[in-house]
């Protein structure tokens, strides 16, 4: 209903029947303002005389994120909207030239690297759809006269004239004194956004080809040693890929501990950083990618004997006997994980393998093995996981046909099985 929003949803009316696609339009209504309600009726009004299809949402900002009502009212505003896109939908929004100047100069305040000093980009995912700002070209003044032109009422919000907004402080306060003395500094402001724009181009295309070529996961990336000795190189790669993954990213001082840490240590599964729900931690060059929730470790569980499938949880899942005529062998078989069988060992041959030895050869990391199904039968480890088997084991199923299958349910743990079973191919391309 402000300016901008009314501009282009008539801008849209006016050029409907050259359009090979309908539109419609959304009013989120924050409630903060007592002229709230009033504000949503001039919208449905002036979607009734346009003939509009509108859709009304509520949010309800409380500012208990911490992060100020203005930002707080922006993510809920754009959570609702997103739950209305269906695949191929777009949302349109009215942000202009003058956002942008706003946004770099704000950003420049807060630190901002290239990614923030490129500003606001013309298109990016939201939901299951797109955001597009078809309007970045054009300045504020210029939408303001183009109402006044059709003779269109737009709605004021008086909180866009409070300065203890910091964007609003910028708009009426710094700006106008920038442009007293450089003449057309939004222009110029936005010059600056178009080569960070470039740099930034330059930079996500030079990360890209190193993910290419070493996420194995999309949770787990392998770091090679000329990139441990570049810390310019490997802040890239993991903003990258933390961009990428949809996870928050990471404080500039939080991202530079981490580089530090990988730089510094001899013991790399100490290499840990937290922040905003997530954990990165290093094991033999790879950067393992988790939520903070801890993952369950494997219970202990005893196999019944007329089953060929046993459910381990949530994140471990599930161990299935395979073949088609599935059976347990004789004997009590007890799933658990490492706790209650450490200090035991494979028998393959004249030598006892450790269960210590044989993780390490897998390459699981330290803080995952408790999760790694075991299987004793009759006292004996004779399975690590579904790729290591004492040898009279392995010889019973061989001569039944058996075959025994992990079925994990968190991604980390499916990535150990694939990497194990380097023959298997996962057909979605990657866990997530």
């Amino acid at each position: 209903g402000g300016t901008d929003s009314t501009a282009l949803l008539h801008a849209l009316c006016t050029v409907r029947d050259q359009l090979t696609t309908t539109f419609s339009a959304v009013h989120v209504n924050h409630g903060l303002h007592e002229d709230a309600g009033a504000w949503q009726l001039q919208c449905e009004n002036f979607c009734r005389e346009h003939n509009v299809k509108l859709t009304c949402l509520a949010v309800q900002p409380d500012n208990r994120s911490g992060k100020g009502l203005e930002a707080e009212a922006r993510h809920l505003r754009y959570e609702a909207i997103s739950a209305l896109l269906n695949q191929g939908n777009c949302l349109l929004t009215a942000h202009h030239a003058d956002d942008q100047a706003e946004t770099l100069l704000l950003n420049l305040m807060r630190g901002s690297g290239v990614d923030g000093l490129s500003s606001m980009p013309e298109s990016r995912s939201l939901g299951k759809g797109l955001l597009k700002r078809p309007l970045l070209e054009f300045q504020s003044n210029t939408l303001k006269q183009y109402l006044r032109d059709n003779n269109i009422d737009w709605i004021e919000d008086p909180s866009n004239q409070y300065l203890n907004h910091d964007r609003n402080l910028v708009r009426h306060e710094i700006i106008p004194l920038l442009e007293k003395r450089w003449p057309g500094v939004s222009k110029r402001l936005l010059l600056t956004r178009k080569a960070m724009t470039d740099a930034r181009y330059l930079l996500e295309k030079v990360a890209d080809e190193f993910l290419g070529k070493h996420l194995l996961h999309p949770f787990v990336l392998q770091i090679t040693s000329s990139t441990c000795k570049d810390p310019e190189m490997f802040k890239l790669v993991v903003r990258r890929w933390m961009k990428q993954s949809g996870v928050p990213s990471i404080p500039a001082y939080r991202l530079e501990s981490l580089c530090q840490q990988v730089q510094n240590t001899d013991h790399d599964q100490k290499v840990k950083i937290n922040w905003g729900g997530w954990t990165l931690r290093l094991y033999k060059h790879q950067l393992w990618l988790h939520a903070d929730a801890v993952i369950s470790p494997c219970p202990t569980v005893k196999w019944p004997q007329s089953g060929n499938t046993i459910d381990l949880g949530g994140d471990v899942g599930q161990l299935i006997i395979k073949g088609q005529n599935p059976a347990t062998p004789a004997g009590e078989l007890i799933v658990a994980s490492r706790a209650s069988i450490e200090g035991t060992g494979i028998r393959q041959g004249s030598h006892h393998k450790s269960l210590k030895n044989l993780f390490q050869s897998a390459e699981i990391p330290p803080w995952l093995r408790d999760c790694v199904p075991l299987c004793k039968l009759e006292g004996e480890l004779v399975a690590v996981g579904d790729w290591c088997y004492d040898e009279h084991f392995e010889s019973w199923m061989s001569e039944h046909h058996l075959e025994l299958s992990w079925q994990p349910r968190n991604p980390l743990l499916q990535f150990i099985v694939t990497q194990q079973h380097p023959q298997v191919v996962d057909p979605a391309g990657a866990v997530g």
